[in-house]
């Protein structure tokens, strides 16, 4: 049999040895990531015989769903993990029950589904319609008193489970963001009935912990995020004491929902789905609980160990704009562990009023022994204090005194040295970009009620502001990109018509002889254009690894088909028509198992980034395993409320924690030739309800301050291969069409130069974005591209409102990233 391209994966169907060395390193990352809460005795866990409840016990939750997910070749469960590491579960027929009760709710919902897609005939529409209907785990059944006595041992282990993704918001209701009644009463039955309970959170976000405060036979609380493939045998590490915990919370946890400020407006809840404004301004997370006094349930950073740190600062010292921290970590108790050491600036605020503190820096320690002191170094930029002047359009840092704070978590801070800056400094000039045609209103900031320092024997340094430079940023009007010869002698035998082509992604288009395509790749560039020796290059989703399909057949005319219809297209007609065209019945077959690693928010706990790096350099490896060109991954956007159905899918509710991690990822994709990331979803991605119409209203320092921060700061330290626009508008505008955000602040002010996409079907003719106004703004590429989009390119060339060179700037870009596939697969 003769192929007409190279063998993307393996022919071999067993574990290769690329699957265990990344199965071990997600292992090792979801332990190190793990966030010890609450611990009163009960851990380390001892082993013999353990009660095993909830329903994430056997059932335990990898990742998320929709894009976030990844085809694996398995995932372990808590269950699995506890019993590979020795310990015997005696409630097998309360698991058991578990099973029968969540096959029966997911037949239902089945069903339910295909009732309401039977009528769409287009299979594509009919997944997306499916894909609206959440499945909500049950809740199990009431543990019975005569099952506890028999389970034989004096140790529960309680998994409370929710899963959520893409496409729909969570719910502040029982079943939810709330426990049921029957959780409820099963924590409060295990808590009192054992000498020893732990309750463990598979959940990508939160869930409401008031039981905490009513039960109070809950020895241990452990957050378990979603751990990937290896979780369940990482958690069995911690939870014996093989490995301590080292994890520390990317959020700050509240006592209740109703203390998120503006909680009670959020997406659904207060009957706007159309708009939604961030009337809490800059004060996300902890910096609103430090703020404005009040008390979270667990602060921003936090984390326990099975040992003790003190985190004692040595010197401080500024030279030029670059201030350099000096720490000693010593372990105080008795247990070999890692401690997070973090630094927060607190500004003043006579011109601005500004947050009590925010995170400018961290560094997490090699493992330190009992008794051990190491030294922990680290760097910030003084400049990064800056906060944004609306009303002169420009970065300004204040005069006066700047407190830098350092501890390990939000909570338990304090002051490492003082900065004296004598007169004002404007690090930037900018224009007023992206602003809302009205401000919208905010908190006021009069309920602000500062901690008070404490100064004792601390450093005043005296900032030299001559260090600091105003950059001024020179806009242009027209785009411009800088042409390689290679891509110059491309497009010189292009006709306008061949460019209007390479603009938008192939679709649907049918799988022409020679096109280079993976089974589950969900885009690729255009493929009409082979003719002319332009060959496509495809996309996979992230962000918890490489989503595409994991076995597939290549034929002999050199495509792929599947073997069966996969799970994820397992509906109506969507699954008849893979039935009938493309299941594959012979060929060669290929496998292409991807690592299912720990999930944004929980690799964001590890504080750990060479670790996040070495990732980024694993899923590296995979693409040119699998011939992908670029992994639409990481996402960026920020934790602003615990609803937002794609939490699992972001790092943080803080933009520096989020644009580092995300830096480091990438960096570690990027050290692979050809291939890289697509930061997303850029930006104020912050809800899924109506997402592809809700526009997020807020003023222009809070956009600047905490939305871009974080993509800003991955742009600066990586240069992401390419960045995709997000659904929503920005105070009334698509970020695919927005000129301001893209041609203005993404490559004006931060000189990016790299390929800019749209998310999926965010242009198109279903009222949303418009793709004839994506190159004008700044956005290259639509995807995953229609004849529609074509044509609307087209028209919009003709009369004008498209220039043949802002064209040719696209096309240029894309022809980049295809130049770059091409010498990936060399």
């Amino acid at each position: 049999m003769e192929h007409t391209r190279k063998l993307y994966g393996n022919t071999y169907s067993g574990m290769s040895e690329r699957e265990e060395t990344h199965a071990s390193l997600a292992r090792k990352a979801a332990a190190e990531s793990f966030v010890l809460l609450k611990n009163e005795g009960a851990l380390p866990l001892r082993k013999g015989k353990i009660a095993l409840y909830g329903t994430g016990a056997r059932k335990t939750v990898a990742g998320g769903t929709g894009s976030g997910d990844v085809q694996k070749r398995y995932a372990v469960s808590i269950e699995q993990g506890l019993e590979n590491a020795g310990y015997e579960i005696t409630t097998k027929t309360y698991l058991d029950d578990y099973d029968r009760e969540y096959a029966e709710a997911y037949r239902r919902w089945h069903d339910q589904v295909e009732t309401e897609i039977a009528e769409i005939e287009h299979p594509i529409m009919a997944l997306m319609k499916a894909q609206e209907y959440s499945f909500r785990y049950p809740a199990g059944r009431l543990i019975t008193k005569e099952e506890i006595k028999q389970s034989d041992t004096d140790t529960a282990v309680y998994v409370l489970m929710r899963q959520a993704g893409e496409g729909n918001d969570r719910k502040l209701e029982q079943g939810d963001y709330l426990l049921t009644d029957i959780e409820y009463h099963n924590l409060e039955l295990v808590s009192e009935a054992y000498r020893h309970t732990i309750v463990v959170i598979n959940v990508g976000g939160m869930i409401d912990l008031g039981f905490m405060d009513r039960l109070n036979g809950i020895d241990a609380l452990v957050f378990y995020v979603q751990g990937g493939m290896e979780g369940g045998n990482a958690l069995a590490d911690v939870l014996s004491g093989k490995v301590n915990f080292s994890g520390k919370l990317a959020d700050s946890w509240p006592m209740r929902y109703e203390d998120i400020p503006y909680g009670s407006d959020y997406s659904y809840l207060n009957g706007n789905l159309d708009n939604e404004n961030y009337a809490e301004g800059i004060y996300v997370g902890y910096r609103y609980y430090d703020t404005f006094g009040v008390k979270p349930r667990f602060p921003f950073g936090y984390g326990l160990s099975y040992s003790t740190f003190e985190v004692q600062s040595k010197q401080v010292k500024i030279q030029g704009r670059t201030v350099q921290v000096y720490a000693d970590v010593t372990n105080c108790g008795s247990y070999a562990g890692k401690e997070v050491v973090q630094l927060y600036l607190s500004c003043p605020d006579k011109n601005q009023k500004k947050e009590y503190q925010s995170l400018v820096g961290f560094e997490k320690t090699q493992e330190i022994k009992p008794g051990e002191t190491v030294e922990v170094q680290m760097t910030f930029d003084f400049g990064k204090g800056a906060s944004f002047d609306e009303a002169r359009s420009c970065w300004v840092l204040e005069e006066g005194v700047y407190c830098l704070l350092i501890g390990n978590s939000s909570k338990d801070t304090k002051p490492a040295a003082y900065f004296r800056l004598d007169r004002e400094v404007i690090t930037e000039q900018c224009r007023s970009l992206c602003a809302p045609a009205e401000k919208v209103k905010e908190i006021s900031h009069a309920r602000a009620h500062f901690p008070t320092w404490e100064c004792g024997e601390v450093p005043v340094i005296r900032v030299d502001e001559t260090a600091f430079q105003t950059v001024i940023h020179r806009y242009h009007e027209e785009r411009t990109e800088q042409e390689t010869p290679e891509v110059r002698e491309i497009l010189d035998r292009l006709a306008i018509e061949e460019m209007a082509e390479l603009v938008r992604g192939a679709d649907l288009q049918s799988d022409p002889a020679g096109m280079h395509n993976i089974l589950g790749a969900c885009g690729r560039t255009a493929t009409t254009l082979l003719d002319k020796g332009l060959c496509n290059v495809l996309f996979a989703d992230g962000p918890a690894g490489i989503n595409i399909v994991e076995h597939a057949r290549l034929q002999e005319d050199g495509t792929e088909k599947a073997t069966e219809v996969p799970e994820k297209y397992n509906w109506g007609q969507a699954a008849e028509l893979l039935r009938k065209k493309n299941v594959a019945k012979s060929g060669i077959d290929i496998y292409r198992y991807a690592t299912a690693w720990p999930v944004e928010e929980l690799l964001a706990q590890s504080w750990n980034l060479p670790l996040v790096q070495r990732i980024g350099d694993a899923v590296g490896r995979e693409m040119q395993e699998f011939g992908i060109t670029l992994w639409l991954a990481p996402g960026m956007n920020i934790h602003r409320n615990p609803l937002c159905g794609r939490t699992f899918e972001y790092f943080s509710e803080d933009p520096y924690l989020s644009g580092k991690m995300a830096a480091a990822l990438t960096r570690g994709v990027q050290a692979h030739k050809g291939i890289g990331t697509t930061i997303k979803h850029f930006c104020a991605n912050n809800q899924e309800d109506n997402r592809n119409y809700v526009s997020s209203n807020m003023n222009e320092r809070t956009l600047r301050e905490i939305y871009l921060k974080g993509f800003e700061i991955a742009i600066s330290e990586s240069n992401p291969m390419a960045v995709m626009t997000s659904y929503n508008k920005l105070n009334g505008v698509y970020t695919a069409n927005n000129k301001e955000l893209l041609a203005g602040i993404l490559r004006g002010e931060w000189g990016y130069d790299g390929l800019v996409m749209t998310d999926w079907s965010s242009c198109g003719d279903s009222g949303n974005g418009n793709p004839a106004l994506c190159i004008p703004a700044g956005n290259d590429l639509v995807m995953p591209g229609s004849d529609y989009d074509r044509e609307c390119i087209k028209e919009a060339l003709a009369e004008g409102r498209i220039q043949e060179k802002e064209l040719r700037v696209s096309v240029a870009r894309v022809l980049k990233i295809i130049l770059n596939g091409i010498r990936r697969s060399v």
